[in-house]
């Protein structure tokens, strides 16, 4: 099997507990069963710089996008660049939806990456 259709076939597989999905320095992990989604933490990786503010997102072609914004950041804050969404939604498998969570530094709008997982 090829990297590329490796890569396919894992894209496509159902979540499980635990299941990670990443992009650039963001991580999304995704806890549920089979195509149903519990909750989603979404976090940096590494660390961001900071201390900061940083709004976290996740959406899904199938539902509204929720966010929730922090300062946090290095060292100095003591808190992790992290953020738990509850979701409990259930995603058709191959009926194309994409689910995905992101963060931004909301004074410059810098992106550190958007982490997807499609269904």
């Amino acid at each position: 099997m090829t990297a590329a259709a490796a890569m396919t076939v894992m894209t496509s597989a159902p979540a499980f507990a635990d299941e990670a999905v990443t992009d650039r320095n963001v991580e999304m992990v995704i806890f549920g069963s089979g195509y149903h989604v519990d909750s989603v933490t979404i976090h940096g990786v590494p660390e961001p710089q900071g201390p900061a503010e940083y709004q976290f997102t996740y959406y899904a072609s199938t539902s509204p996008t929720k966010t929730h914004t922090m300062i946090c950041g290095g060292s100095s804050t003591g808190n992790s660049c992290a953020h738990k969404f509850s979701i409990d939604a259930t995603y058709g498998g191959g009926a194309g939806i994409r689910s995905c969570g992101s963060i931004k530094r909301v004074d410059n709008q810098q992106i550190l990456g958007v982490a997807c997982k499609d269904w």
